[in-house]
């Protein structure tokens, strides 16, 4: 007899995440077929034989697979560089210059090669990612298996692959637009890198091109203080509002960071149904800021979470993202209650899933959804003994605690190791592009 499900997972415990539930289910089972979940119930001992590959686990709590929904993956190269100084020296002084110098096809495949290995083993499998040659990207990312929204960059400055492929950037967009348009795992949108980095003719011109696409505008607001009073000086204008004039807010847009935002700039947000995206390790490491979180979810805002790049963030564990997202809060509000665990988990999932577009393929565990689930090992003295799943999971997890990893039906993470045999090894590229970086990095610091 064929088997009713190509995969089937048992777990002890499971969050569905359905409707930001954070309630437990016990001895849960999960059922896929061609990368979608076809059962999502409590566990039958029938079910066993109904599968062709079944995955047992005890002692362990499935979660829907975790979405970052801001990150830089190529700058995982850029790991531990000039920590320790202001957004600004570290921005201009150093990232800038060496993405000037070294950044190419070939350090973007390095650098994504190795941040897929990071969030496959962290239980990361959705990003929404934003830098430049995104071809590359996109193309490492669809050979891994994990899922991703890759955006092509706009910007009113020259940047990098415009030395290789020439001016038009829209041409690219579109070019990538085609390719994955059927594509079950990779979309393709558009990234004005920011409101002080862009006209108002380009800005203009990325709301139009996100409309008529339906696809994500993804642009970093307000990660800054002096974004603001600069805006008002140049413009006349706070950076939302102006964004707000062009036409680049909006249900598929997204403002990463969005630290700087007054009140009326909130109520911006919510009228027109745009998402911040709350990148709290890298807002804390560069002193850059608190976002409004409880302002955001006050006024029934979706808010998505993310790390940031790994130059900022030094890791892409949405682990250590929940933990530290929350406890930022708590200390700069004064109050304990400011955001709970289950605030952090919904960003994680559901709540980035909403935010991103993509809530009727990811973000829970459901009939009919895509089936990214991650499985993570309660069996360490640091998540014992448990007596609430969800606070063990944000307080006391760090990521190396996931067992198994499946995007979109395919298993890349079992028993902690990398399913596919290539992901077992750092690529040889990494330690070739961190002698380039620290060569160029001395010249640079000699001439300053």
């Amino acid at each position: 007899m064929k088997p009713r499900f190509e995969l089937g997972l048992r777990v002890d415990w499971c969050l569905t995440m359905k409707n930001g539930s954070t309630e437990p289910v016990r001895n849960f089972f999960v059922g896929v077929n061609e990368g979608r979940i076809t059962a999502a119930r409590p566990f039958k001992p029938a079910d066993r034989k109904a599968c062709r590959k079944f995955i047992d686990r005890k002692n362990m709590v499935l979660i829907p697979g975790l979405i970052n929904a801001h990150t830089h993956l190529p700058m995982t190269l850029f790991r531990g560089l000039e920590d320790d100084v202001p957004l600004k020296v570290w921005l201009f002084d150093c990232i800038l210059p060496l993405e000037a110098a070294l950044t190419s096809k070939a350090f973007v495949k390095a650098g994504t090669e190795l941040a897929l290995r990071e969030c496959i083993r962290f239980g990361t499998t959705t990003v929404s990612d934003m830098y430049f040659f995104t071809a590359a990207s996109a193309d490492v990312w669809d050979k891994g298996g994990l899922r991703g929204i890759f955006t092509q960059a706009f910007a009113d400055f020259p940047i990098p692959e415009d030395k290789v492929y020439g001016p038009d950037r829209e041409k690219r967009f579109f070019d990538l637009r085609k390719k994955y348009r059927a594509h079950p795992r990779i979309d393709i949108g558009v990234a004005p890198h920011a409101p002080y980095s862009c006209s108002d003719e380009t800005l203009r011109r990325m709301g139009e091109l996100s409309r008529q696409e339906n696809c994500l505008l993804h642009i970093h607001v307000s990660e800054a203080a002096h974004e603001k009073p600069d805006s008002l000086e140049k413009y006349g204008e706070k950076p939302v509002h102006r964004l707000k004039r062009l036409g680049v807010l909006g249900e598929r847009t997204v403002g990463a960071h969005s630290v700087h935002l007054d009140d009326d700039e909130i109520e911006l947000y919510r009228e027109t149904g745009t998402s911040p995206i709350y990148n709290p390790d890298s807002n804390s490491k560069l002193a850059s800021g608190v976002a409004p979180l409880p302002k955001y979810l006050d006024a029934k805002i979706p808010v998505a979470l993310g790390t940031d790049g790994s130059a900022s963030a030094n890791d892409l564990s949405m682990f250590g993202a929940m933990d530290v997202g929350l406890k930022i809060q708590k200390l700069f509000h004064g109050d304990a209650m400011a955001l709970r665990g289950p605030d952090a988990l919904r960003m994680a999932t559901i709540d980035g899933a909403r935010a991103l577009g993509l809530e009727d393929r990811i973000g829970s565990i459901e009939e009919g959804k895509c089936a990214d689930l991650v499985c993570v090992d309660l069996n360490f003295p640091h998540l014992q003994p448990v007596h609430d799943l969800v606070s063990q999971l944000v307080y006391a997890a760090n990521g190396l605690e996931v067992d198994t990893v499946v995007c979109h039906g395919q298993v890349l993470l079992k028993d902690k190791q990398f399913a596919k045999p290539a992901h077992r090894k750092i690529p040889p590229a990494v330690e070739s592009f961190r002698k380039k970086i620290q060569k160029h990095l001395q010249t640079l610091k000699a001439e300053s």
